[in-house]
């Protein structure tokens, strides 16, 4: 780190407003609270339009645990947009920010579906699962539709995780700070899902830690939204199993829950996230993100607040300056990187 960033670092101050509980409790409260209620109201219960609908089954389980997120989605575009403070997130997340390429979120797409099916192959072979074709050429319209509001659902908890809330953290604390926040707050957002238990508790943290070394070591929040969306995809419109405790009612496999084993492998409940395959492939995902970035020289980058990645050609530099005006009194922290 420059001798200019070691010293921008020492000054900076961390206000309430950039406390890290203080940040949490905003993240709860517009994506937890006010986004989530309004999306409730317009796909769920008595006052959603859906309710006087005729739709099939899948159909209106995609449009109410997937597409119904879209208010999430645009909630944080919003929000980022019109708070001058949180300006520099929704930068973050287009084109424009380094990293954020067609190519990163395409390898996201097959590391994503290379780790599900992966935990769902050793299941398989455990004899834990067993499945059947359930392909229906008619279909096909379906599950690209599916795979749009999958998209949709990741992406948004993506935004809100490993864009706003790592983001915010990591202005006034060190990387990792956000990292292992980043990891608790993605496995409570899980506490209530139908199913949930202590492994798969364990696995989502574990999810949301590696997810986080990924968009650290890629520079993109692209990459886990790839990751993330095809994880989701794969093992709920593909294969049939639950994802989080939520099953399709359409996949190009069904599964034989008969005679599904509930086991160190797989869970009954909450399907192969709740196993220790599952576990091992999110860790393995982090792991690999360290080990090479230790061989690149970047892990120093993780005890840093918020600066330009080391690959720059410049080194790291700060992307925020302390600015005083020396006028009206005032002082605070600019975003410079433009």
């Amino acid at each position: 780190m420059s001798e200019q960033a070691n010293t921008l670092n020492q000054k900076r101050k961390v206000d309430w407003k950039n406390r890290i509980i203080w940040i949490v409790l905003v993240t709860m409260f517009w994506y937890v609270l006010v986004f989530s209620s309004i999306s409730s109201i317009l796909f769920d219960g008595g006052l959603s339009p859906l309710s006087y609908m005729e739709l099939s089954g899948p159909v209106r389980f995609t449009l109410l645990y997937y597409l119904s997120t879209i208010v999430e989605f645009i909630g944080i575009l919003v929000y980022t947009g019109i708070t001058k403070r949180n300006r520099f997130i929704l930068y973050s997340f287009l084109p424009k920010a380094e990293g954020n390429r067609l190519s990163a979120l395409l390898l996201g797409l097959a590391v994503g579906f290379a780790m599900n099916f992966g935990c769902i192959l050793w299941a398989l072979l455990a004899g834990d699962i067993k499945l059947f074709l359930n392909f229906v050429v008619g279909q096909i319209p379906f599950f690209i539709f599916a795979l749009v509001c999958v998209f949709i659902q990741s992406t948004t908890e993506e935004l809100w995780c490993r864009g706003f809330m790592y983001e915010r953290i990591n202005v006034h604390y060190p990387l990792w700070v956000a990292i292992v926040v980043n990891g608790v707050f993605f496995a409570f957002l899980h506490i209530f899902n139908p199913g949930v238990g202590v492994l798969p508790i364990v696995d989502i943290a574990i999810c949301g830690l590696s997810f986080s070394l990924a968009k650290w070591y890629t520079g993109s929040i692209w990459f886990p939204m790839g990751v993330h969306t095809a994880w989701n995809f794969t093992q709920n419109f593909l294969f049939g199993l639950p994802n989080s405790g939520l099953v399709s009612e359409a996949s190009v496999f069904g599964l034989d829950a008969a005679n599904a084993k509930n086991t160190l492998i797989y869970d009954v409940a909450f399907g192969v996230e709740g196993g220790i395959p599952a576990i091992l492939a999110d860790a393995v995902l982090g792991v690999v993100c360290l080990v090479l970035a230790a061989k690149h020289g970047r892990l120093g980058e993780l005890k840093q607040k918020k600066v330009t990645p080391s690959k720059d050609s410049a080194g790291p530099q700060p992307m925020y300056e302390y600015k005083n005006d020396v006028d009206s009194g005032a002082s605070e922290w600019h975003y410079t990187d433009k």
